[in-house]
């Protein structure tokens, strides 16, 4: 059986599930590196690979409950634990009024957001309760913490991810399994770019400065940043914290001023 740390991080081929992945195996971790963009993730993995980590990578739709399970009994097995989850993957869908929003995209937010982050916690506690310890980070936003004009479905997943959180996080602390999440604010990442382009389609740059002027730090993070975050929560430097929300965000949350 392998002794070093085990890591699985979702939606690592951009942004921060690669920024994650990079500074997990930094920290001597071996990564399982999932997402559905293969070259992306070829990507991450060479990245790793680079900077002397281990990492492998593997195609996984979050939506599909019987491949992450595979994957993360797969990764299991292979290296013989599993010691560190982050479950990252997650869209915004479309920008659109509730009443003009599909029902169909929707339900595929929810799927991808709050049901992909089920699917992997359902296959990976029992796994990390046998072994007698685990650690998870749950990927929220600043939409876990308040709405936003056009993205209900983003707001109403990212949500509920706080409350999944938290009644894991009681469910298995006896193990001890400590479970928290973050809430990013506006990041740099492919994702953020979406949000732009949805809330201002004739000038995204506009939106970005209007997202980062909602910080009180005037500018918006780096995925290194919040990476950072992640691995203080699943190390043991955190061993005390469980349960918690966490957020990165530049100050969005801390009022208007």
């Amino acid at each position: 059986m392998s002794t070093s740390i085990v890591a699985a991080v979702t939606g690592a081929t951009s942004g921060i599930g690669r920024a994650a992945a990079l500074k997990l195996a930094a920290a001597g971790a071996t990564v399982a590196v999932s997402g559905r963009n293969e070259a992306e993730g070829a990507i991450t993995v060479q990245q790793i690979e680079a900077a002397g980590g281990t990492a492998e990578f593997t195609r996984v739709d979050v939506c599909d409950p019987a491949a992450v399970a595979d994957w993360i009994n797969a990764t299991h097995e292979r290296h013989g634990g599993l010691n560190w989850l982050v479950n990252n993957a997650g869209l915004n869908g479309d920008g659109a009024r509730l009443e003009d929003y599909s029902i169909d995209e929707f339900e595929r937010v929810i799927r991808t957001n709050l049901l992909g982050t089920f699917y992997a916690l359902h296959t990976a506690i029992p796994l990390m309760r046998a072994q007698g310890s685990g650690s998870i980070v749950n990927v929220g936003s600043t939409a876990s913490l308040q709405g936003y004009a056009l993205l209900t479905a983003y707001a109403a997943s990212k949500h509920a991810l706080v409350g999944l959180t938290k009644a894991v996080a009681l469910e298995t602390a006896d193990v001890p399994i400590r479970v928290n999440i973050i809430c990013p604010g506006p990041i740099e990442t492919p994702l953020m770019d979406e949000i732009e382009r949805l809330v201002n389609p004739q000038d995204p740059a506009a939106a970005h400065d209007m997202f980062a002027g909602t910080t009180a730090l005037k500018r918006y993070g780096s995925p290194a940043e919040v990476a950072e975050l992640i691995h203080f929560l699943l190390s043991d430097a955190s061993s005390y914290i469980t349960g918690t929300v966490v957020s990165v965000d530049g100050g969005v949350m801390a009022g208007v001023g």
